[in-house]
């Protein structure tokens, strides 16, 4: 499969001599790629019409950070992120009143840009490599067992490109929430962020609702308390 992609990426961009650029990708860019800077304006705009909203985006970074803040600030995006501390984290209403609503990691680690924060001692996750459903586990990988979020890793590995068809099996209402609250009793953390291919197939939102205690009516439980 690697070496067909590598194939097609030749075809396509002539080996090393494709557009340079910056962009949202994982893997293959050839096969699939966001310009960085429109996407950047459209997650602005989504955060300006939903000011309830906090976002956390996870870079796998391969530029200097310095390009990454100055992509923030031509975009606008950079008016709506945290930089405050990470230990204790602010609640998620506080984040809302004060209208810094986006916590950005780099997994590079990069120093300079105080809010780029570093995953190595902030999140802790799950493995990320399975094969088929009966692979999944919850033993700690990256950021071992010390971070203040937990990360579940959540699809079938299929490089170099996924399947909608794996996620509409892994990212079914009962098979995601069993993993989650595998997981969260295994790790003795709650999950607070779930990574998955294709969110729009299955049920992670569903999942997600009731794992902060949100029927399917949308109001919380604990409120009605």
């Amino acid at each position: 499969g690697v070496a067909a992609a590598m194939r097609i990426r030749n075809r396509l961009v002539g080996g090393e001599d494709g557009q340079r650029g910056v962009y949202f990708c994982h893997g293959f860019c050839e096969l699939g790629a966001y310009d960085a800077g429109p996407t950047l304006v459209q997650v602005r705009d989504f955060l300006a019409a939903n000011p309830g909203e906090v976002l956390i985006l996870v870079l796998e970074d391969y530029l200097p950070a310095t390009v990454t803040d100055s992509l923030f600030k031509a975009t606008g995006l950079i008016d709506f992120v945290y930089a405050g501390p990470t230990r204790p984290w602010p609640t998620l209403g506080q984040m809302v009143a004060t209208n810094q609503r986006v916590i950005v990691f780099v997994e590079s680690g990069q120093k300079g840009v105080e809010w780029l924060h570093g995953t190595v001692g902030e999140i802790q996750e799950t493995p990320y490599t399975f094969r088929k459903p009966e692979d999944f586990g919850c033993r700690p990988n990256r950021g071992g067992t010390d971070g203040s979020l937990f990360l579940i890793n959540h699809w079938i590995e299929t490089t170099p490109a996924p399947r909608a068809s794996n996620a509409a099996i892994v990212n079914a209402y009962d098979f995601l929430l069993q993993r989650a609250r595998d997981c969260q009793r295994e790790r003795r953390h709650v999950p607070n962020i779930i990574s998955v291919d294709f969110y729009s197939v299955g049920d992670l939102i569903r999942v997600t609702n009731t794992l902060n205690g949100i029927d399917s009516t949308g109001v919380s439980s604990v409120a009605r308390q």
